[in-house]
């Protein structure tokens, strides 16, 4: 049985990936969840052979996931490194970033709803419980992380699907040229949005390496 590990980006949960499940009925599927509406949950890693897929931030983090087991990492939405740098000028400028945090101090949920509704949900219904350390530890990390280091782990076993519409611009050019990619359009919320689509391409990456 084929078997994924998940992990969902900044301002969703596990539940992100339901509708993708749906298409790949027979495969196994393991969530992690960042707490960010709740208590996090960090299933382990399995013990058997498996592929990581990550969406937006979670692919970002997953880049350091190391376990021989893992076949390979699947970004759909995904990037390496959020935040503007000298040798990184497609990323989001610091200062956006800093002002995105300085508000979230004073309105999380005004600015967990705007950051969704940019995403390109309509009209954003937040679970009635935050979890306002996740979240702004979640934030901390996209201002500060770079995972670019990592992306030489990864040579032949990284994929990327992404939009030359998404709204997050960091996410336009995926995991870049260390990925095997797709570029389409779709917007930021691939899983949800297109999850017919996010199953095939899955299914076609994974069925390459059997």
């Amino acid at each position: 049985m084929t078997t994924l590990y998940y992990l969902h980006g900044w301002g969703y949960d596990a539940h992100f990936w339901e509708g993708l499940h749906a298409h790949l009925p027979s495969w196994r599927h393991i969530c992690a969840d960042a707490g960010y509406f709740g208590s996090p949950a960090h299933p382990p890693l399995p013990e058997v052979p498996f592929w990581a897929v990550g969406h937006s931030a979670g692919a970002c983090a997953l880049l350091a996931l190391r376990s021989p087991l893992c076949r390979g990492l699947i970004s759909l939405n995904g990037f390496a490194r959020f935040t503007a740098a000298p040798d990184y000028p497609e990323g989001l400028p610091p200062r956006i970033m800093h002002r995105m945090i300085r508000q979230f101090e004073r309105q999380p949920a005004t600015v967990l709803r705007q950051f969704r509704h940019m995403c390109g949900e309509p009209d954003p219904t937040l679970p009635s419980t935050l979890n306002l350390p996740a979240l702004t530890d979640g934030l901390t990390m996209l201002e500060t992380v770079d995972h670019r280091d990592h992306l030489p782990y990864w040579q032949g076993r990284l994929y990327s699907l992404h939009c030359v519409d998404d709204p997050l611009i960091p996410a336009r050019s995926g995991m870049g040229a260390a990925a095997w990619g797709v570029e389409r359009t779709g917007g930021h919320r691939l899983p949800l949005t297109h999850p017919q689509e996010c199953a095939a391409f899955l299914t076609r990456i994974i069925n390459a390496s059997l």
